[in-house]
């Protein structure tokens, strides 16, 4: 059997194996850095746009913000189609910690950004924002709402007890309301990592 194989089997035991939040971030984050190669949802490699942002994000996941999607944000840029399309930055994930949450809310607010956040109970924020446009028109939006069927479907392959944990943590998306703009939304969340994730 191939190395790469036997790795990749490594690291679904490694997923499977943890029963936290914090853990399932800190997992992400080694996946991020390189150290882990596979990610229980995504696979071996991140999207490549998060190139730029690849060390932010494991540094974010570091603190117990487990993120589950994020954008680099760009100026109107033709596509390999011919088509215009342009980003805002965004990023959406799960926080367990409320002090963490009260801190990246303070954070995202004094630079500007547009918070969003839901559980089963209550959202704040608006519903979700449009972060993709393709020749103007809308098609990838961020914040949505995402029900305990689809994480465990989106966490196929976690313990029952990470699951319970991703359900009952606060989702948590934050999207820079101005189009292109990437220099806000990064600074903003590496302000969190000076506290790393103690639960």
């Amino acid at each position: 059997m191939p190395s790469s194989l036997l790795a990749r089997r490594r690291a679904h035991r490694v997923w499977r194996q943890a029963t936290t939040l914090t853990h399932l971030a800190h997992l992400t984050a080694d996946w991020l850095d390189g150290t882990l190669p596979t990610h229980i949802t995504y696979g071996p490699n991140p999207d490549p746009e998060t190139t730029g942002i690849t060390r932010t994000l494991a540094a974010i996941n570091r603190t117990g913000y487990l993120t589950t999607s994020s954008q680099p944000g760009h100026p109107p840029t033709v596509g390999h189609d011919g088509a215009v399309y342009e980003q805002r930055a965004a990023i959406t994930g799960h926080i367990a910690d409320p002090t963490l949450l009260h801190r990246l809310i303070d954070a995202a607010e004094r630079a500007g950004l547009t918070v969003i956040t839901h559980t089963a109970d209550t959202s704040t924020g608006p519903d979700w924002m449009i972060a993709t446009r393709q020749d103007g028109q809308p098609t990838a939006a961020f914040g949505e709402y995402v029900t305990p069927v689809q994480l465990r479907a989106d966490w196929h392959g976690i313990s029952d007890q990470a699951h319970a944990a991703v359900a009952a943590a606060v989702q948590v998306t934050v999207v820079d309301p101005v189009w292109g703009r990437n220099n806000m939304l990064w600074p903003a969340l590496t302000h969190l990592t000076a506290v790393p994730a103690t639960t």
